[in-house]
């Protein structure tokens, strides 16, 4: 019975070794699954995100059209030949794009999403004529480059990708090709 108590500190470290290995081996592997996955899905949630982020541009695009009707807008609306139809249409495909964030985007970006939706459809109500105002207008188009830009950040960064965006401005050519500004008819004196 002596020689049993003698190597018992032997037994115990080989059971202490196994033990520390098996659970080792289970954090590497469960750790390896979780790159796996995230690599996995990775290239499917840049798709969703795109094809996201393209549905709103397509909304806002036909927003903008129609909402150049009431006279908000710069340059020359686009000819929209059923305006409720082309809002319809642009606002299903972008609902049907937001399920698939919903299922594949993590929390920061879902929230994102959403925001930027809401941002659309607040410049809508103005296309639709339920809301007026040039300075509303003007402030509508501020909040839904904040919200674009917003979405834009949290979907990056669920990407793992680095650095933020860039600083975007008007291209002189671009302002060029824009209407002078009216200038007021003054009576003279």
């Amino acid at each position: 019975m002596s020689g049993l108590w003698e190597q018992a500190p032997a037994i115990i470290g080989v059971a202490a070794g196994a033990l520390l290995s098996f659970v080792l081996s289970a954090v590497a592997d469960r750790s390896r699954w979780r790159r796996d996955a995230a690599i996995r899905w990775d290239p499917q949630r840049m798709t969703v995100y795109a094809e996201y982020a393209t549905a709103v541009r397509d909304m806002y695009q036909v927003v903008l059209a129609v909402a150049a009707r009431h006279g908000y807008g710069e340059g020359r609306p686009r000819p929209v030949a059923d305006p409720d139809a082309a809002l319809g249409d642009a606002e299903a495909d972008r609902a049907a794009r937001f399920e698939a964030v919903l299922l594949v985007g993590d929390p920061r970006t879902v929230a994102a999403a959403r925001r930027w939706h809401q941002a659309v459809w607040h410049l809508e109500c103005f296309a639709r004529g339920r809301l007026t105002g040039p300075a509303e207008w003007a402030a509508a188009r501020r909040e839904f480059g904040v919200a674009r830009a917003e979405y834009y950040r949290a979907a990056r960064q669920d990407l793992g990708i680095p650095g933020g965006l860039p600083r975007t401005s008007t291209p002189a050519w671009k302002a060029a090709l824009a209407p002078p500004p009216e200038t007021p008819l003054t009576p003279p004196e």
